[in-house]
Formats: structure tokens, sequence, C-alpha cells
């Protein structure tokens, strides 16, 4: 099977509808500037908001750039810097990565590192906030996915608003893949991608906005960061449904179509779906002697982390994989014991059916 056809069980870039792709090869205007890119971006707003579960969609903006999330997470951590001092909660890979973010940035930060083979403990985020008024703002990852762990978003979003912090969320891999309340969290920016559970094309970050947090974002003074500002982007992009720089097209033709997509399909039935799919897998792993490497009760079940036969590495797992038409990824990087599969991408249950057959065939013993 030639490389373009392979079935991804990926948790992003995932494999995208129809709709999607055909939208991303002939999207409905060829310019940002044009009317018909004006009325697709508002309809593309109103739907984000509807689908990742708002109920007050005045209270939010969903402003979208072109980066990759990595590039969302940036644009928080620099609209955040003018407030002072930051705390960056550190337990995984993509939390450990914001904090090389902010300190290339020579953004002032203190880091809370914790297991990562764990939730968050919240009683240690509040002792850190009650100890130390100077820190102003937190940043958190929601689902730390090389693990596949599941952190208290609603919890900690809460606990640290009640101390009078901001905080920015991460919610890359959660977003549109189960359930998130970020009104309930009182989560001021939230980033998410279009390369993941809304099945869009990659080159897009999303940053859920809260408009009550932009008063005091605009007061503590612009970032230093000139593209990535985000309260800059939000300003235009709530004002005028228009981008402050050229975005490409093709791109938000893909999430429109993705947003429209869901919409259809019915965002509890995709939830469903994608737990669906990962249940059935990780029941076929267990009789082929795989279990998961994270306890039960940590796991988010839309990307997991399975243990390999031993003497098996992922290098020659994933090689056997692809040459049946599946492409696993990496679970926690540099690790070879294990590989990662998740089920938030547009997959059907002959791809299940046929990821099933193939993995009999390479871990049967």
């Amino acid at each position: 099977m030639a490389r373009d056809e392979l079935i991804l069980f990926t948790p992003g870039p995932v494999r995208i509808p129809p709709s999607v792709a055909h939208a991303l090869s002939h999207p409905r205007c060829n310019y940002h500037r044009q009317d018909a890119f004006r009325d697709m971006f508002k309809e593309t707003e109103v739907a984000l908001k509807q689908l990742i579960g708002i109920k007050r969609p005045d209270d939010y903006y969903a402003t979208v750039m072109t980066a990759t999330g990595t590039g969302a997470n940036e644009a928080c951590l620099l609209a955040f810097e003018p407030l002072g001092k930051g705390l960056i909660v550190n337990n995984g890979f993509f939390a450990a990565r914001a904090v090389d973010q902010a300190r290339q940035n020579n953004i002032a930060i203190e880091t809370l590192d914790l297991p990562n083979d764990r939730p968050i403990d919240v009683k240690a985020v509040e002792d850190v906030l009650d100890r130390d008024a100077d820190i102003k703002w937190v940043f958190f990852v929601s689902h730390e996915t090389r693990a596949g762990l599941r952190n208290p978003l609603e919890q900690l979003g809460k606990t640290c608003k009640q101390r009078g912090r901001m905080v920015a969320v991460d919610v890359i891999s959660s977003a549109f893949a189960y359930p998130i309340d970020l009104e309930a969290a009182q989560i001021d920016l939230a980033t998410a991608s279009s390369a993941k559970a809304i099945m869009a094309a990659p080159g897009l970050g999303i940053i859920f906005t809260r408009r009550g947090a932009i008063p005091a974002l605009a007061k503590a003074g612009r970032p230093r960061g000139y593209y990535l500002d985000v309260v800059a982007e939000y300003q235009k992009q709530a004002a005028e449904a228009q981008t402050r720089f050229a975005q490409p097209v093709a791109l938000h033709a893909a999430l429109h179509a993705a947003c429209m997509h869901l919409a259809e399909v019915g965002i509890a039935k995709h939830y469903e779906r994608v737990q669906d799919q990962m249940r059935t897998l990780i029941e076929h792993l267990a009789t082929l002697g795989s279990e998961p490497l994270l306890d039960g009760a940590f796991r988010s079940n839309i990307a997991v982390n399975f243990r390999l036969p031993p003497g098996t590495t992922y290098t020659q797992f994933s090689k056997r994989m692809e040459e049946l038409g599946y492409f696993c990824l990496y679970g926690i990087p540099g690790d070879q014991t294990h590989f990662q599969l998740s089920t938030i991408g547009d997959l059907s249950e002959a791809h299940i059916q046929g990821m099933k057959s193939a993995l009999t065939d390479v871990l049967k013993r």
C-alpha cells in the first residue's frame, strides 16, 4: 500500500473526512479579504464555540491564527508576560515544551514539576499560589498526549481563578475529543488546533479568548511578539471578521468544513465513537498480551500507549504496521518499548477491523 494511503491512528494530524479534503482543494473563495471569506469566518467562529460546548457564546471568541498548537501556546505566554511572573505546571512532555518556550522568550516563570504518570495535584498548585503572591498567571496542559493523561481542567481553572490569577490552558488534544467546560473552569485563554479532533487540516491555531480577560491583558501592555499578538488578533477578528494578516484560505475552508461535518454528525456521537473504537482496540490488544501502560483511572482513552512484546522495538513494529497500511505513533519520545493508538480521526468500523487484523498479524506470538 502506498504511503499516502496509510490509515492514521494518530492524535494529530489525523485522518480527515472527505468533505474536509474537498474543501481544502476547492475552497469557496480564493482570497482572505473577500466577503465570502468573511461569511465563512463568522460561521466557523460560531460553530467552534458550539462544538466545544460553550453555553454563553458572547463570553468567548474563537480567535484563529496561522500557527500550530505550539504557536498558539506561545502567543498566550507572550500575552500573559506583561502581567508579571507566571506559573507553568509541568507534568508531561507538552507542558515541558511550554516551559522551554517561556524560557527561550525570557518570560519570568516559576515551574511546578509533578509526576508525568498521574494527573496534576490540585493541592500542590494551590500551595504554590498561596505561598507566592507575585505569581499573576498560570498555564497548564489539560491532556498530556504523549502519555494519554487527562488532567483536571475544570478543578484547576477554578482554583486558580479563586486565587485571583489569570489562566491559560492547552486544550489542544482534549478539545473536540471529549467534553470539557471552559466556562466552569473560568479559563481566560484556551488553545486548540485544526490538526486534532476537530478533524481539519493542520496549520491553524485556535485560541478561545474570554472577552472579560481582554481589558486586563490590554492594560498590562502589548506583548513583545508582533505576529503572535492574541489581543490585537482578537480585536481585529471580533470587530471585522477579518484576520490581521493574510491567512491561508484553503486551511480556513477545511476548518469550516470540519465544523459542519461535526455539527452534522453530532458532537456527542463523535465523542461516543472515539471512545467505543478505543475500547474495541484495548480489548483486542488484551487478547494479544498488550496492555495499556497508564492506569485506567488517569487515561483519557483518546490516545493510549500499549506495551510491546519483549524484544520488539517501536521502530520494528511501526515499520511492519506501515507495510500493512496503518500508521501508529510512538508514545513517550525515545522509549522503544511501546506504541500509541488514537481514534480521534475520521475512522470507520472497517478501519478498526483492519487495524485489529494488522495488530494480530504483527503481535501474535
